[in-house]
């Protein structure tokens, strides 16, 4: 009887380390790079980002992005959703009640197809979040982190 007690002690912490361990995988580092990393993948739909300086001088249009990626590796077409939090200098600008529909994304990709946000795509926000003007410094308002929550992937 008494073995039979640590035994299932012993299965018990292994559960919850197995499940700490898949909930901890779900963060993810937010790096400026300039290279697409890989966050997540959810239902065969690939999420990627990556950082992106935009620049048009001629219009003084100087601003910092995170571009998405999202590849669709089933064959067929599906919607994807999200919303996006967004922390300035550690602190969270849309969180709770903040969160508003004006955050909430959606794509519709055909089956073995991936379509990636752009510098210059102007009124339409998709698939990019804004990080920082370029052209001048205003440390409140410095992208430091990004998740993207309530992911939803299915079948058009």
């Amino acid at each position: 009887m008494k073995h039979y007690f640590w035994g299932v002690i012993f299965l018990f912490i292994l559960f919850i380390s197995f499940s700490s361990n898949s909930l901890f995988a779900q963060q993810v580092e937010f790096k400026k790079t300039s290279q697409w990393e890989f966050l997540y993948e959810i239902d065969g739909v690939n999420f990627y980002y990556e950082v992106a300086q935009c620049n048009d001088t001629a219009n003084s249009y100087h601003r910092e992005y995170v571009l998405l990626k999202l590849e669709n590796t089933n064959d067929f077409e599906i919607i994807a959703d999200w919303d996006v939090l967004m922390y300035y200098n550690g602190n969270c600008f849309n969180c709770g009640d903040r969160l508003s529909p004006e955050h909430h994304r959606s794509v519709v990709l055909a089956g073995n197809n991936s379509v990636e946000g752009r510098c210059f795509t102007f009124g339409d926000k998709t698939l990019r979040i804004f990080s920082s003007f370029l052209n001048y410094k205003d440390p409140g308002s410095t992208l430091t982190k990004f998740e993207l929550i309530n992911l939803n992937v299915r079948q058009k």
